[in-house]
């Protein structure tokens, strides 16, 4: 997994040292300011080193018991060692020693919050903000860590030391109150420091240069922190509101109610869309079924429809002489409105069937009697129609007839 160790004291923002490590293990040292890390750092998991003496690393023993009710706990059981009010200080819980003890870490909110500030302000969002003490290695680097690892000196070049006496133990301290450390606990009395060192050949009090089990000469402080710093192993002071997803919740409660009305709204406004489609779309589909009713009903000899509208547009210019049936063009139309008011106006007349073609218009009727029939071609001769009748039986005391009725020629 990339990420990037970078760490902070009190040339930062304007100068840092981080080291990004690559998926496929290669490491890169760089030095810069946050505007320059900021610059790379998109797709990398960042974690800050701090410096370890603005972090109290302590444990506490807690009785059984609801473990969420005792962790709430934990500050108040602290109060007496802490100068400030416990308000104003922010504890992180990390793991269990043997004995059940949980390691602790409190650092004052301000001064947490202007490490934080400080990368926010330059687009950065640590993954983990650590004391740098916890990246103190506990075991010798020629083999790896033991069970019950012993304690770590790390002495730099300004002055400063960082003692490491567990995997999540440790302080920081200044070189002149290293007379201390002998007795103390995870120090002991027994040779098994392991001391680092930038200068050449540091001064130890005797007292502790009796401690010293193995003795490593370094050239880069930070190189060695970042090769050691555990990710799972540490104590990630980013915790409760601190996690690095607690700045977006906090947004969300803030924006949680307006954005739900207007998911709400989003969401009303697409049924309401989604129900006017599926009703527009059963009106389309009563109307296409109307117009093949209509169709059907006007062309009953019609067998396959596909298109009814195109269909339609088709028989109509038909029917109005597009075929060149008639003689002076006129067509179907012109003979239904010639003949259409005779034909509605006879009495006891019944229309059967009607057909156009060539020009003529074959009607099949039923009609009351043959004298009425006479009464109706003369009608129609009146109107400037030629009118053949072509067929008259009488049945059932009613005259079934066709007539043939065209245009003079």
């Amino acid at each position: 997994m990339k990420k990037i160790i970078v760490r902070l004291d009190e040339r930062a923002p304007a100068e840092c040292v981080w080291r990004k490590f690559e998926a496929d293990g290669a490491e890169v040292a760089g030095w810069g300011s946050l505007a320059d890390l900021a610059a790379l750092a998109a797709g990398y998991r960042l974690w800050v080193l701090i410096p370890g003496s603005e972090v109290l690393l302590t444990r506490v023993s807690l009785p059984p018991g609801n473990r969420k009710q005792l962790l709430a706990a934990i500050p108040y059981a602290l109060e007496e060692f802490l100068a400030d009010e416990v308000e104003d200080q922010h504890f992180a819980v990390g793991e269990a020693d043997q004995s059940g003890a949980l390691a602790v870490a409190v650092i004052t909110r301000q001064r947490l919050d202007y490490w934080l500030e400080l990368c926010r302000a330059h687009g950065l969002v640590p993954t983990g903000l650590v004391p740098d003490t916890l990246a103190v290695p506990l075991a010798d680097s020629d083999g790896p860590e033991a069970a019950a690892p012993g304690p770590s000196l790390l002495l730099t070049a300004n002055g400063s030391a960082l003692v490491r006496s567990g995997l999540q133990d440790g302080f920081g301290m200044d070189r002149d109150s290293l007379a201390i450390l002998p007795g103390m606990p995870g120090i002991g009395n027994e040779p098994r420091l392991t001391l680092y060192h930038e200068e050449e050949a540091p001064e130890l009090p005797e007292e502790l240069a009796v401690l010293v089990a193995r003795r490593h000469r370094i050239g880069d402080v930070f190189a060695l922190l970042a090769e050691n710093l555990r990710e799972k192993a540490t104590l990630n002071l980013l915790q409760g509101e601190y996690r690095p997803q607690a700045h977006w919740e906090k947004h969300w409660r803030r924006w949680r109610l307006p954005v739900v009305l207007v998911l709400l709204l989003l969401l009303s406004h697409t049924g309401l869309g989604l129900l006017e489609n599926q009703r527009l779309s059963r009106y389309h589909e009563g109307l296409h079924d109307e117009i093949i009713e209509v169709y059907r009903t006007a062309f009953p000899a019609a067998q396959r429809i596909v298109n009814p509208r195109a269909q339609m547009e088709h028989q109509l210019q038909t029917l109005r002489g597009a075929d060149g049936g008639a003689g002076d063009g006129r067509g179907f139309l012109p003979l239904l409105a010639d003949g259409g008011p005779v034909l509605s106006g006879a009495d006891g007349l019944q229309l059967r069937g009607l057909r156009y073609r060539a020009g003529e218009l074959d009607l099949e009727l039923t009609i009351s009697d043959l004298r009425a029939l006479d009464e109706l071609k003369a009608q129609l001769e009146s109107h400037d129609l030629e009118v053949d009748i072509r067929t008259a039986t009488t049945r059932d005391d009613r005259v079934q007839a066709r007539l043939q009725v065209r245009e003079p020629r």
